[in-house]
């Protein structure tokens, strides 16, 4: 083997030990911002339980914005596939229920804890954050492009008014965080008929004609 050929070899397993190592720290701290705990929003604690040191991270990462920033990346690399699906179904009615389905059950994933985690942690004021950590800034707003995106793209085929379609998108998961926490903290809540109700009222949105404005100039009498 030449020695070109042995320089190039070296490097590739280089690539792949990096690479590896990238992964390694991204599953670990998806694995620690699952927990739900505020203290585990650590650089430092990422460092210690993967067992790497805090110039790996750097070489990796950059600082600690490029980390988070990159943990969220990887939640919507690999998220999807596990939470999104193809509708099943063809009208609207069961595509609501299908989208309900979905997000309520994404919620019970480490994703969903994990990305609430960093945003209840870091800085909750939009500009506050956006200086201390502009590239994690960047990627929550990613995450939330690609819900509405998915959303859209789950009435593929139906008739839907886009703006009405929008403003679910942007509704949806508000709406369905609060009962699922109310559920959570132990509410005296119906959470069938809640569903149910949710499900009916976007369906009635969704698929009513919106109000024609006028068009035509009032005379006076």
């Amino acid at each position: 083997m030449t020695a070109q050929a042995t320089k190039k070899s070296g490097q590739r397993r280089a690539n792949r030990r990096g690479t590896s190592t990238r992964q390694h720290v991204l599953d670990v701290a998806l694995r620690l911002l699952a927990t739900g705990k505020p203290e585990v929003v650590s650089a430092n604690m990422v460092v210690k339980e993967a067992a790497v040191t805090w110039g790996t991270v750097q070489y990796q990462f950059g600082d600690v914005d490029g980390l988070w920033a990159a943990t969220l990346a990887h939640v919507l690399e690999t998220a999807g596939p596990q939470i999104w699906a193809r509708p099943s179904a063809g009208s609207i009615d069961e595509r609501v229920t299908e989208v309900i389905n979905l997000l309520w059950r994404a919620f019970d994933s480490p994703y969903n804890a994990a990305v609430s985690n960093l945003r209840a942690t870091l800085a909750k004021d939009r500009s506050e954050l956006q200086r201390a950590y502009p590239k994690t800034a960047y990627a929550l707003d990613a995450l939330d492009e690609n819900w509405a995106q998915q959303f859209a793209e789950f009435f593929d085929g139906v008739i839907v008014d886009p703006r009405r379609a929008r403003q679910m998108s942007a509704l949806l998961p508000s709406a369905l965080r609060g009962l699922y926490l109310d559920h959570a903290f132990g509410l005296r809540l119906n959470v069938d008929d809640a569903l149910e109700g949710l499900r009916q009222a976007i369906t009635g949105y969704m698929t009513s004609q919106a109000p024609e404005r006028a068009h035509r100039k009032k005379y006076a009498h």
